[in-house]
């Protein structure tokens, strides 16, 4: 009666197996969905905060931040620092795969696709289609040029100090993106005229933002409202490896290099005396020995 019963049970066991499995999965794509949606709805903004950064004539471009626009900007900001960096960084990517989708299909978007591994070119995008952007989280890395922190002002957050960030990014072409944000990394430098690499932004887009470059040509940024930057540089050598050991790998190296000198030099005056006491010697030809010419 047990082998009966199990028998079935071993006939089907693989059955079981792949039922068992496609339950797991579906459960779990079902997990990555609920917390896909769960950022995307933590992350997103009143409709309120945006409405005022689009100008009457000129649209999302307008200089400064306007009055019209002042408690939006203190909210989105206020918002952003109750985030986690990973909530707005994973709707920021998000974001990245369905505009992906988007401009593979656009011709004018052909040559940032050259090369099979090429990068996002999220900054032409944000230039060619801000609305596409409009008060949704984006992430830009490049190099810092100018970070200058200023009182916050009155709002109605506790904003108390904020920081302005001029970023440079590749497939800019030298234009910056703007970044405000109300924390920054301990130990980064600051200054209107800096050069910090490895920083990166993720925040909301806000506008463009019109300033005057150093010529007096009116040019535009993307304005990114953020919680803070991120600094990542490259790990430092230790002190060791860079004074202490490089100075013994030259010493040794020098070192070496006059043993083997010297040893060549030793060889050759071994080797001289012996190859002279082989070489033949002939005597000078007499007058004598010389054959006589017949006429």
């Amino acid at each position: 009666m047990k082998a009966m019963v199990v028998m079935p049970l071993v006939a089907n066991l693989p059955r079981l197996i792949c039922l068992l499995s496609l339950v797991v999965i579906a459960g779990r794509t079902s997990v990555l969905g609920d917390e896909s949606q769960t950022d995307a709805d933590a992350t997103a903004l009143d409709p309120h905060w945006l409405a005022a950064a689009k100008h009457p004539q000129t649209g999302l471009l307008s200089r400064n931040i306007r009055p019209e626009e002042a408690a939006g900007y203190f909210a989105i900001l206020n918002h952003a620092r109750q985030l986690s960096l990973t909530q707005l960084k994973t709707t920021a990517k998000t974001l990245q795969q369905e505009r992906l989708a988007v401009v593979k299909r656009d011709p004018n978007f052909r040559f940032y696709f050259r090369e099979p591994n090429a990068e996002f070119p999220t900054f032409v995008d944000v230039h060619r289609n801000p609305e596409a952007y409009h008060g949704r989280p984006v992430t830009f890395r490049g190099h810092l040029r100018r970070l200058v922190s200023y009182s916050a002002g009155e709002n109605p957050h506790g904003l108390q100090q904020l920081h302005e960030a001029w970023l440079y990014v590749d497939g800019a072409q030298q234009n910056p993106v703007v970044v405000v944000c109300s924390e920054v990394p301990q130990g980064i430098t600051s200054g209107s005229d800096i050069l910090v690499d490895f920083v990166s932004a993720t925040g909301y887009f806000f506008k463009r933002y019109g300033y005057e470059d150093r010529t007096g040509e009116p040019r535009f940024a993307p304005l990114i409202l953020a919680q803070r930057l991120e600094w990542s540089p490259p790990p430092k050598r230790s002190g060791f490896f860079s004074s202490g050991m490089m100075f013994g790998l030259t010493a040794g190296g020098g070192l070496l290099m006059l043993a083997m000198l010297w040893l060549m030099s030793r060889r050759t005056r071994v080797i001289r005396p012996a190859l002279t006491e082989n070489v033949p010697t002939f005597a000078e030809p007499r007058e004598e020995d010389e054959p006589s010419q017949k006429i």
